[in-house]
């Protein structure tokens, strides 16, 4: 079967232990937290000088609350929906993340300047003879140690020694052995990284859904590639934002993972050099001695620190393919040069690290584009109804012309049918005075002709009653076509009198659906698209029972909008 081949989005940002680190790393769990209540706060977000205050309506424009409920964490008992912990819970959550800081900035640059100071001084006094054999030995034990030393214990031992000016002596070595204490496992610099975060989705323009890759998976296979790669760097929070979408889709779910910093054996702040040895071990293993490794050093230059970042997006590929998208006949590739190189590319590029609601191609971007759709499908609807109402217009001319000739019908032939009832009249009064005429006739007359008349006679009024029948079913026959003809007529003109009725079939929708929204979010949306179907084009009674309606609601917004339409409406008439 035929792969089916899309794209991956697959970044990482590392934060600090130092202050900007700690601010900016604060600033995005903040946000994948969903912490409402200090994104309403003010904020300091990415520097010093740039502070948001962030309102509601600027978080709405993030994600949409609606969805809240599609959020999910990874915990200890499983994968559950963010809903089921509260605010609180989750900014011990952040907490937790960020940590608090080990050492200020200015105290770790003292006490290795203290540190570096006493070194300095007890090497010197070691190289100009200042100690005998045994207090060298024992300084150097002192100076060569990795773990706490005895302050006290050492100085007691060092006092022993017999030398020159060993107050001053004595002082360094103090100085010396509390510095070292203090900087015992914490790291060299705070520039290390505290946390990293790494960013896995699916971008909407694969087409596919959770309805292919559910939420779980994706965060179960970013679990996993982190515990294969990484497997000394806990995961310290695991997230999936699927509220960044418009509600009738299923696209655009993606995982924030944040790992530690610090190796869990260790304790060193090693994750960069961590991930550097991982794409060499890639590398090698791919490419064989003809490989081009990077220094494990972690000094690489801006080019090189770009080349492990694409090869780190190379091994997360090879990862997904094998342990989620080839089992569904799925296949993900890099972009093509083309296209990596496009400006909008570049675009995104640029907005990576601005506030979600400051990019170009964000959830409200998509919102935007929701909008625009829908008008024009509005705009579209709208031409047809104006193109529906004149044929019903032309449609009730012409019932108009039909009831008339209907009834021009109906009085013909009530007259027609008067006609022949005076006939039959007429008919019965000659039969009454042939009669008279017969009875009067001479007894002489011959029998031959006294028949003859009287054959005559019957065939005359037989004639003029075949006559008359034959006319009477003619008008019977018009009369059932006529009737036949108008309740066609009549059919069709139901069929379009309910089509004519579609719009404000769909007002009385968007009523409801605006009461059961009341209060929320999109009760707005379907208030500007009943006041827009309320046209001059509806009747006057219509647009009275229509605010009579909305009145009896409550909902009283929708009804002063009205109002204050129709008076427009009848304004506009008056003129």
């Amino acid at each position: 079967m035929t792969m089916r081949n899309c794209t991956l989005f697959y970044s990482f940002a590392n934060y600090g232990l130092n202050k900007k680190g700690r601010r900016t790393g604060k600033a995005t769990l903040i946000h994948s937290l969903r912490l409402k209540e200090q994104l309403e706060l003010k904020q300091k977000y990415l520097n010093k000088s740039h502070e948001l205050m962030r309102t509601k309506n600027e978080i709405d424009v993030e994600w949409d609350s609606s969805l809240s409920h599609a959020n999910l964490i990874d915990t200890s008992d499983g994968i559950v929906p963010l809903d089921t912990f509260t605010q609180a819970q989750r900014q011990q959550l952040l907490l937790d993340v960020v940590e608090p800081p080990l050492l200020s900035t200015a105290n770790t640059s003292d006490f290795g300047k203290i540190k570096s100071r006493a070194k300095y001084k007890l090497s010197d006094w070691i190289k100009k003879g200042s100690f005998c054999d045994a207090g060298i030995v024992f300084i150097n034990e002192i100076l060569a140690s990795e773990n706490v030393v005895n302050v006290h214990h050492s100085k007691y031992r060092f006092n022993l020694f017999d030398m020159k000016r060993k107050s001053q002596k004595t002082e360094q070595l103090v100085n010396y052995i509390n510095a070292h204490n203090a900087l015992i496992d914490k790291p060299k610099t705070l520039n290390f990284t505290n946390f990293q975060e790494i960013l896995f989705k699916i971008p909407i323009v694969n087409g596919i859904g959770t309805d292919i890759v559910s939420g779980k998976e994706m965060m179960q296979t970013m679990k996993e590639f982190i515990v294969h790669f990484y497997p000394d760097y806990p995961i310290k929070l695991m997230l999936l934002h699927d509220d960044e979408r418009l509600a009738h889709e299923n696209t655009g779910a993606h995982v924030h993972a944040f790992i530690s910093g610090q190796n869990a054996l260790t304790g060193e702040y090693d994750l960069r050099i961590a991930q550097i040895k991982k794409v060499n071990e890639f590398l090698f293993k791919r490419d064989g001695m003809s490989a081009t490794l990077f220094s494990e050093t972690g000094r690489l230059n801006y080019e090189q620190a770009g080349d492990v970042a694409h090869h780190m997006q190379e091994m997360f590929y090879e990862f997904v393919n094998e342990h989620l998208f080839h089992p569904k006949d799925i296949n993900a590739a890099f972009h093509t040069e083309s296209i990596r190189k496009s400006e909008k590319r570049k675009q995104m590029r640029r907005e990576a690290k601005l506030a979600k609601r400051d990019r170009a191609f964000n959830y409200q971007a998509r919102l935007l584009e929701n909008v625009n759709s829908l008008e024009i499908q509005l705009k579209s609807f709208d031409d047809k109804i104006s193109e529906r109402k004149q044929v019903l217009d032309d449609v009730e001319s012409k019932i108009i012309n039909v009831s008339e000739s209907y009834d021009a019908l109906t009085i013909k032939h009530d007259a027609l049918e008067q006609q022949c009832i005076q006939q039959e009249e007429r008919l019965s009064d000659i039969e009454i005075v042939v009669q008279q005429k017969q009875r009067r006739l001479s007894k002489k007359m011959l029998l031959e002709q006294e028949v003859d008349e009287r054959l005559n006679v019957k065939v005359e009024k037989e004639k003029k009653l075949d006559t008359s029948i034959l006319l009477k079913q003619q008008k019977h026959t018009e009369l059932d076509s006529a009737i036949a003809e108008k309740q066609s007529i009549l059919e069709r003109l139901s069929v379009m009198t309910t089509k004519a009725l579609y719009p404000v079939h769909k007002m009385l929708e968007h009523m409801n659906n605006r009461l059961i929204l009341k209060g929320r979010a999109g009760a707005a949306e379907f208030m500007q698209h009943i006041i827009k179907a309320f046209s001059a084009d509806l009747p006057a009674e219509l647009r009275k029972t229509l605010i009579k309606i909305t009145s009896n609601t409550g909902d009283t917004e929708l009804e002063n909008a009205l109002t204050r339409k129709d008076s427009q409406i009848n304004d506009s008439l008056d003129m």
